[in-house]
């Protein structure tokens, strides 16, 4: 099931257009090993279009960026949108840039889309996210280690977001990624860890802005 931290959270978070409502259908917990994440990340790095260098995790049978995208162009090299949180653009160098939908899939609308990741990288799908969470434990286990003090190395940051609006939200309670699918014409998918440790899948506006964690081909 989705985990929302209260009901005045839920209430302002479908409000800001991050939920369609309280009630929407989440990834079932998982069936994963007990001591999936705890045997220690195989890491690595990639290097964006724009020479920022990332650390990268090997989580099961994915490999993830363990830090947040920063890149301002796209694949061909053209400057993008983007935000930085309360418009600071120190933030962007701590906690990563954030982006609409239509920005961080480049155009596209396929699952599995590059669109603005590195060479041999891509915007995960919900069945993506999903896997990461069932390997982990389900929605209940992964979010502790999927967060900065986890045993995964992903480090989610807490960064939060902006809505479709512009208002920057949420600093300090959740770290929301998006996911390359579609839900109907004006959402897509985005998942979250927040600091109570929980793993959620929510469908925002795509004109949302939210940190993007690519994953590898």
């Amino acid at each position: 099931m989705n985990h929302i931290k209260s009901a005045k959270t839920c209430a302002a978070m479908v409000a800001a257009g991050f939920l369609i409502s309280c009630t929407a259908p989440g990834s079932a917990g998982g069936s994963a090993a007990a001591d999936a994440g705890r045997a220690g990340p195989a890491s690595g790095t990639v290097v964006d279009v724009d020479g920022n260098v990332y650390r990268t995790v090997t989580i099961g049978r994915q490999t993830w960026m363990a830090e947040n995208l920063r890149v301002t162009k796209d694949p061909a090299g053209d400057p993008i949108v983007s935000y930085c949180y309360n418009d600071d653009p120190a933030d962007c160098e701590t906690h990563g840039r954030l982006y609409t939908w239509e920005v961080a899939m480049n155009g596209a609308t396929a699952e599995g889309a590059r669109g603005i990741c590195p060479d041999g990288w891509h915007i995960p799908s919900d069945a993506e996210w999903v896997e990461l969470f069932e390997y982990l434990g389900g929605e209940d286990a992964a979010g502790e280690k999927l967060s900065i003090d986890g045993s995964t190395g992903f480090d989610a940051l807490l960064e939060g977001g902006a809505d479709f609006r512009g208002n920057y939200l949420y600093r300090g309670e959740y770290s929301m990624f998006w996911s390359s699918t579609e839900v109907g014409e004006e959402r897509a998918y985005h998942h979250s860890v927040d600091s109570d440790g929980k793993a959620s899948k929510f469908a925002a506006m795509k004109g949302a802005r939210i940190a993007i964690r690519a994953i590898k081909d």
